[in-house]
C-alpha cells in the first residue's frame, strides 16, 4: 500500500497509509483540523530482473555469442578425433542452436 504525505493547518505534516482506491482524508486525525494531500517527491520504485538496462540486451548477445563458439568447439574437437559421425551429429546440432540464437 503505498503511504501518502499530509498537511494538517494546525498539526503540520504527517504521513498514512492507504489503499489506492481509497478517498483521501479530510480531517486531521489528531486535532480534527482541515488537511490537504501533498504531491510526495519521494517515490520508491524498485526494478527487478533483467531488462530495465541497456546493458542487459548487450550481456544476452554476448552469452548467445559464446554459447555457439563452445558449440563450434564441439565441433572441432570431433573432427580432430576423426569421428566423422560425430563431426555430422554435432555439426547439424550446433546449425540448431545458431538458428535459435539469431532469432
Amino acid at each position: 500500500m503505498p503511504i501518502y504525505d499530509y498537511e494538517c493547518e494546525n498539526c503540520g505534516r504527517f504521513e498514512k497509509m492507504q489503499k489506492i482506491s481509497e478517498e483521501s482524508i479530510n480531517e486531521c486525525p489528531q486535532c480534527g483540523g482541515v488537511v490537504h494531500r501533498l504531491i510526495s517527491k519521494n517515490v520508491g520504485i524498485v526494478f527487478k530482473g533483467g531488462g530495465f538496462y541497456k546493458t542487459d540486451s548487450e550481456n544476452r548477445k554476448k552469452d548467445r555469442a559464446r554459447a555457439v563458439n563452445q558449440e563450434r568447439q564441439k565441433d572441432n574437437q570431433a573432427l580432430l578425433d576423426k569421428d566423422v559421425k560425430g563431426y555430422v551429429k554435432q555439426a547439424e546440432s550446433t546449425t540448431e542452436k545458431v538458428q535459435e540464437a539469431s532469432s
